[in-house]
């Protein structure tokens, strides 16, 4: 019997994250589009969670790039296919390994630094001092950093999928001869316009996941000083989650 008390608490507890966060997107969905639009607010938001992961971004894709066309190389070495790396490559980056590993990686990031700044809000009361001055939080606080990390996340991955292609082309070039100029052929020629669409759509589905999940995680801490640590912890995990079942629902939309 305990053990069907521990699965019933965790689906109930489940099903309410699920209708929290989903009243936390109804709400924004409705005030965040009134004047002000908060501009001044969302591009600071943009630079800080989008040009502030820039170096990790970067480093993340190029060596995506690498780690990938270095075993595809390695496998197809035996068989004399080399000259496709290009082509199995791009498939496997453009599409797939760039915005996933991105999203699980700078986007929780994003998410986990959205839940520390707004728990310790939560925390310190600055929310309530906000809706004390007649403010409204979702409006001030929420919906800037979901439009920012909608904007950012995409854009990272629009970049990221440069240096992947670059980092598979050293090499590429450099362990398995292959050219720079016929892999960058190749990888191009290789990619439908459905490549091109999948990676900004899972780019814009991740960034609002990211920015959703770490609001509603910030809003909902509770209070003490250790609650903003599990707080974003727990959101460490629930992004990375609802990030690779996501994945799943738009790799079977596009695929």
């Amino acid at each position: 019997m305990k053990s069907f008390e521990r699965f019933g608490s965790l689906v109930l507890g489940g099903l309410e994250w699920i209708g929290g966060v989903a009243r936390l997107v109804m709400r924004v969905a409705r005030v965040g589009p009134r004047r002000p639009w908060g501009v001044d607010d969302i591009f600071h938001q943009v630079v800080e969670l989008g040009v502030r992961s820039l170096p990790i971004a970067m480093l993340i894709t190029l060596f995506i790039g690498m780690i990938l066309t270095w075993q595809f190389g390695w496998g197809v070495e035996d068989f004399g296919a080399t000259m496709a790396l290009g082509r199995v490559v791009s498939v496997g980056l453009v599409p797939e390994l760039v915005p996933t590993m991105l999203a699980i990686t700078v986007g929780v990031k994003m998410a986990a630094g959205m839940t520390a700044e707004l728990g310790s809000m939560k925390v310190t009361e600055q929310i309530d001092a906000v809706a004390a001055l007649g403010a409204d939080p979702y409006k001030k606080l929420v919906w800037p950093r979901i439009c920012a990390s909608t904007i950012a996340l995409p854009l990272l991955i629009a970049l990221g999928n440069l240096i992947a292609m670059f980092g598979g082309m050293l090499i590429a070039e450099l362990k398995f001869g292959v050219p720079a100029g016929y892999f960058y052929e190749t990888y191009i020629d290789e990619l439908e316009p459905l490549n091109y669409i999948a990676s900004p759509v899972k780019g814009v589905t991740f960034g609002a996941l990211v920015g959703i999940i770490g609001c509603y995680q910030g809003f909902n801490t509770k209070f003490g000083t250790e609650a903003v640590g599990a707080s974003t912890t727990d959101t460490v995990a629930a992004t990375a989650i609802v990030i690779i079942i996501a994945d799943f629902y738009l790799n079977n939309l596009f695929f």
